[in-house]
């Protein structure tokens, strides 16, 4: 897809396709991402319901509608503040602790030859998560739920097709609020709970966090890893961290490919004039591989500096688990490095999604690391 990308930015950077508008460009895409005003991410009619969402009339919805990322200042900004203080990076290193005892956990557990995806990139982030939400962490069914939602992202009329397997989460949600309702707890989801919400809402904002901070974790540590072992750069892990290289897996293979907006207004991007309510296509890998913005951007640079990919967005959308998703790539690098050898990938399956970019199964090779040599 990258080749198309770079034709489409030199010849077409703004291309309607015959039903929605595509901009490839960094400087466009990162415009858009910053004007919510006139490029709104109101997808969905959470903010023409949420009177009678908030008022109890409306008690049964689908509640992955109405989120953060369907919403639109005030109402984002509402929804952002109730738990943005969980995701600084101040009271994220508390945290620092139990991801490393996690990382060491599911290392320790690896033979010469093993699934990423399965063995490391699934299980970190829903353990992650679920401590900061407060809820078991059953791997398998939080996997399972997140690859209902989110592997059915652009194809909205799928999520019927497995109707009781939504049902199930949604149940889900529903019991583990309502537990928690008139409880003063220090986790994610007691503030939500206790929250002004309504109870879909209440829902759908557990369920965003649940399947959010794990699933495109889960892509960013898998194509990180394949990242260092095709360009064989596990030694510069090793000798300088591993903060940079986070940094260059999410421009070079970005977790999510694109992301959308609709036009509040008639709008001019790159000269092609859009009419107002037309939906425009961000595609966020594009932006990243610009050679306006990145030297050599077909290069994986591991050390690259400065580095402003959009991976996590831009503006008032900006990934809320961004930090975390950072700190816990940036450690297990560090820790995978200093105990295994990658050489090789074995095996590789693609997830089958325009919109998330990362992998099924990720099987590489390599061997157990004396880490007293190296210490």
């Amino acid at each position: 897809m990258y080749d198309w990308f770079k034709k489409m930015r030199k010849e077409s950077p703004v291309y309607y396709d015959g039903e929605v508008w595509n901009v490839f460009t960094y400087n466009d895409c990162k415009l858009i991402l910053n004007d919510f005003k006139r490029f709104s991410s109101a997808m969905t009619d959470y903010n023409e319901k949420l009177p009678d969402l908030r008022s109890g009339k409306i008690t049964f919805a689908v509640p992955t509608r109405y989120t953060m990322l369907t919403s639109d200042p005030p109402l984002h900004d509402e929804l952002r503040g109730m738990t943005s203080n969980f995701f600084n990076p101040a009271n994220l290193r508390q945290l620092e602790g139990f991801i490393r005892e996690t990382v060491d956990n599911l290392i320790s557990n690896l033979d010469n030859e093993f699934d990423v995806i399965e063995s490391i990139a699934v299980p970190l982030p829903v353990i992650i998560i679920s401590k900061l939400l407060g809820i078991e962490s059953d791997v398998k069914k939080i996997k399972e739920w997140s690859d209902i939602v989110a592997l059915r992202l652009g194809k909205p009329t799928e999520i019927f097709r497995i109707g009781k397997k939504y049902l199930e989460l949604i149940n889900f949600s529903k019991n583990v609020i309502n537990s928690r309702k008139g409880e003063k707890g220090d986790d994610i989801t007691s503030v939500i709970a206790n929250s002004n919400l309504s109870d879909v809402e209440k829902r759908g904002y557990l369920i965003l966090l649940m399947i959010a901070g794990n699933e495109t974790t889960t892509n960013l540590i898998g194509n990180a890893i394949e990242d260092l072992t095709i360009f064989k750069q596990w030694d510069y892990i090793r000798k300088n961290g591993g903060l940079k290289a986070v940094e260059e897996a999410l421009r070079y293979s970005p977790p999510v490919m694109r992301t959308a907006r609709i036009t509040k207004e008639k709008v001019n991007i790159g000269g092609k004039e859009i009419e107002e309510g037309e939906l425009i296509r961000v595609w966020i890998a594009s932006a990243n591989r610009d050679e306006s913005v990145f030297n050599n951007p077909d290069d994986f640079i591991p050390d690259r500096s400065p580095n402003p990919h959009l991976s996590f967005g831009s503006g008032i959308h900006l990934c809320l688990g961004a930090p975390l998703a950072r700190l816990e790539a940036k450690i297990l690098l560090e820790e995978l490095s200093r105990k295994m050898e990658i050489t090789d990938i074995i095996e590789k399956e693609k997830i089958e999604n325009e919109i998330l970019n990362g992998y099924k199964k990720l099987v590489v090779k390599g061997k157990k690391l004396d880490t007293n040599k190296l210490n």
